[in-house]
């Protein structure tokens, strides 16, 4: 590929991402999703499930980005190991990048449950904006990171497979 062939699937990732985050109101109306009743214990649990998830997701990635910089050292670069390797790189980039404003939004989070038994307020976590002043949810932006992280690791298996069978 192209140096400009690179960017084009910089920009249409960062595009489709924009794209998929924005369309959850119609999402949330077609499928009549609605909010779940949570107790706050089980929220603050849930969040903690959901940072530590995030983090070794982001070590894991962090560590196949740089298995990849092990391996290919040693091998001549061929055109598909560099496109099976920017691939894996684009996707696990991604996912690193919306994982990390994951986990610094979930002090936000953490801060609007709220312990009453208001019916009007079910805490939620999946429900809840990543931030209070940003109105992308919580479940779908997990659902983006995960989709991510799995592309990456189809074009990583690709890379490895690439390096062994030369």
């Amino acid at each position: 590929m192209k140096n400009v062939d690179y960017l084009f699937w910089i920009i249409g990732m960062l595009i489709f991402s924009i794209l998929y985050l924005v369309s959850d109101k119609w999402v949330l109306k077609i499928f009549k999703i609605k909010k779940d009743s949570v107790s706050f214990e089980s929220a603050k649990i849930a969040i903690d499930r959901l940072a530590t998830w995030t983090t070794w997701l982001t070590g894991l990635q962090t560590a196949s980005i740089a298995a990849m910089g092990f391996l290919v050292k040693e091998h001549t670069s061929t055109g598909n190991l560099k496109s099976y390797g920017f691939f894996a790189l684009l996707f696990f980039g991604g996912s690193i990048i919306l994982s990390t404003w994951l986990l610094s939004s979930l002090p936000s989070i953490q801060q609007r449950l709220s312990e009453t038994k208001n019916p009007d307020h079910k805490n939620d976590v999946y429900m809840m904006t990543i931030f209070s002043f940003i109105h992308l949810r919580v479940g779908r932006f997990t659902g983006l990171i995960h989709t991510y992280f799995l592309m990456g690791i189809v074009f990583f298996a690709l890379f490895v497979f690439e390096i062994f069978s030369h």
